[in-house]
């Protein structure tokens, strides 16, 4: 069963009289009719209780202990407040009122709040989503910056030198992409034709560039020479021009 104060047609009397209490105050607005102090507190106790006396009685309403002792000196605090959280429609709920007070007259207020609060947990997530994919998409070009630069460095060396260019690159990237680099640098050159990838399934990267420097030592002079230029780096600056060496 919904409860009274959830309907549609206010069965809670604190609720209908809330209503009643601003329709009142507006009517009275519109027609340029002067109004007392604390106007809609006086409408909704009056359509609550009969009665525009606003005592401690009627003030428990919305702070059930509250004693005579406290109230001294402050109701007018108070009845500021309950007129606000009536004009208000419940958004309003300021001291000396408790949080919540507004909720029986105003149920749709925690509706909102509870609303609010899920979209923003939802534009935090979003957000957080978004963070976490652009941080992603910044890595992976860094990672795909290095991959480029590791493999153009990887095109100017030789069996002979392929050691440097491993001891440089072994810490800065993985050892599968440094050895598909490798394998497909490796085809370039006749004295690592015999070198087969099956061969060395499962074995670390040095052990891969120790067996092609072993192969270019082993290699006829004029297989290391002719290796020697077809590293795309025979071109020289010299003053008035560029050459090939």
């Amino acid at each position: 069963m919904i409860p009274s104060h959830m309907s549609l047609v206010p069965l809670s009397p604190e609720r209908r009289a809330a209503m009643q209490a601003i329709a009142e105050v507006e009517r009275r607005r519109d027609s340029g009719a002067a109004g007392a102090d604390f106007p809609y507190a006086r409408a909704f106790f009056k359509h609550l209780r009969g009665s525009q006396r606003l005592t401690l009685r009627e003030i428990r309403l919305f702070a059930p202990v509250l004693s005579a002792q406290e109230l001294r000196g402050s109701r007018d605090s108070w009845l500021r407040a309950i007129d606000i959280l009536i004009e208000s429609r419940g958004a309003g709920c300021y001291l000396p009122l408790p949080a919540g007070a507004g909720y029986r007259l105003f149920p749709e207020v925690v509706f909102q709040k509870t609303e609010r609060r899920r979209r923003q947990d939802e534009l935090h997530d979003e957000k957080y989503t978004r963070q976490r994919h652009r941080e992603a998409c910044l890595r992976e070009r860094a990672y795909q910056a290095r991959v480029g630069q590791a493999e153009t460095e990887l095109a100017f060396h030789t069996p002979a030198t392929v050691a440097s260019w491993s001891a440089r690159w072994s810490d800065t990237l993985p050892p599968y992409a440094l050895e598909a680099m490798f394998f497909r640098w490796s085809e370039r050159f006749p004295s690592l034709s015999g070198l087969e990838r099956w061969v060395f399934e499962g074995e670390p990267l040095w052990v891969l560039i120790r067996e092609a420097g072993q192969l270019a030592c082993e290699a006829l002079p004029q297989v290391t020479a002719l290796e020697r230029w077809m590293v795309p780096n025979k071109l020289v600056h010299q003053a008035g021009g560029v050459s090939r060496g």
